[in-house]
């Protein structure tokens, strides 16, 4: 798996990760988050390999069709990214804008945690 794709599978789990089970959250953080093989994780959790490859899968399906039916992930980025032109239209002083763009990207990466 890419990095591009793990960090998004991440993300999907930051967003919609209390709507898996604690057994489905554990593997794909596992996988994701720590880069923990198959092996590993069926070890960790008592089940096969083929068991969390399922898992797995029928996991990172469910984060994708919460994404497409809900969309958070990217409205959050559509927010990340208008916050510039959104202070350029308080200010035109480009230190505060620099300033505001800080602030409401902190606010809302804090929203994350």
């Amino acid at each position: 798996m890419k990095l591009a794709q793990q960090m998004y599978i991440a993300e999907l789990l930051d967003f919609y990760g209390g709507m898996l089970t604690n057994s489905q959250v554990k593997i794909v953080r596992g996988y994701v988050d720590y880069n923990a093989s198959l092996g590993e994780l069926a070890n960790e959790c008592g089940i096969t390999r083929q068991a969390v490859s399922d898992m797995l899968r029928r996991s990172i399906a469910k984060l994708e069709s919460f994404e497409a039916k809900m969309g958070l992930v990217g409205k959050y980025h559509l927010i990340l990214q208008g916050i510039p032109a959104r202070a350029r239209e308080i200010t035109t002083d480009a230190d505060k804008i620099e300033e505001i763009t800080a602030i409401f990207t902190q606010l809302f990466k804090t929203l994350e945690d």
